[in-house]
Order: structure tokens, then C-alpha cells, then sequence
């Protein structure tokens, strides 16, 4: 997505955030964002779900040891540091 949106900041200092970029994103009431600051960029994105509370919630359907779940998360981790 390479649009432009303009977003107008309230007396609260509150934004909406656009519709399609709510939906492209799949942001909801409740999600959290990260806002990150880059020389003089700012950079919003969607917070990543814990990724620990993710394989638990799978843990109910697809049976894995806590110890099980930590190993998958360190090797996770590991993979997503090469990118």
C-alpha cells in the first residue's frame, strides 16, 4: 500500500485512523500499535501479538509442553533476526 492519508490530531490528541487502513491492517478496537521514531520519520505499525500467549491459545487444540513452546519461540526468534 503506498497511499498518503492525512490524519487530523484532536484537543486530546487523538486520531482516527482510516477505515482501509484500519481493514489492510486488521486493526480493531483494542489493538496496539507501535510507534516508532526514525530520524525524523514516524513509523506506526501494528503490535505483534505475544507470541508466547498465540502457541498457548494453539496449545488447547495442538497438545506441546510449556518446554516445547519456549524451544519454538528461541528458534522463531532466531529466524526472524536473519531477515
Amino acid at each position: 500500500m503506498k497511499e498518503k492519508f492525512e490524519l487530523v490530531i484532536t484537543s486530546k490528541g487523538q486520531t482516527t485512523i482510516p477505515k482501509k487502513v484500519r481493514e489492510t491492517f486488521k486493526i480493531k478496537p483494542g489493538s496496539k500499535l507501535l510507534l516508532k521514531i526514525e530520524d525524523k520519520k514516524m513509523i506506526l505499525k501494528p503490535k505483534p501479538e505475544d507470541p508466547l500467549k498465540t502457541l498457548l491459545k494453539m496449545r488447547e487444540r495442538i497438545k506441546f509442553s510449556e518446554k516445547e513452546i519456549r524451544k519454538m519461540i528461541k528458534e522463531s526468534k532466531r529466524e526472524w533476526s536473519k531477515l
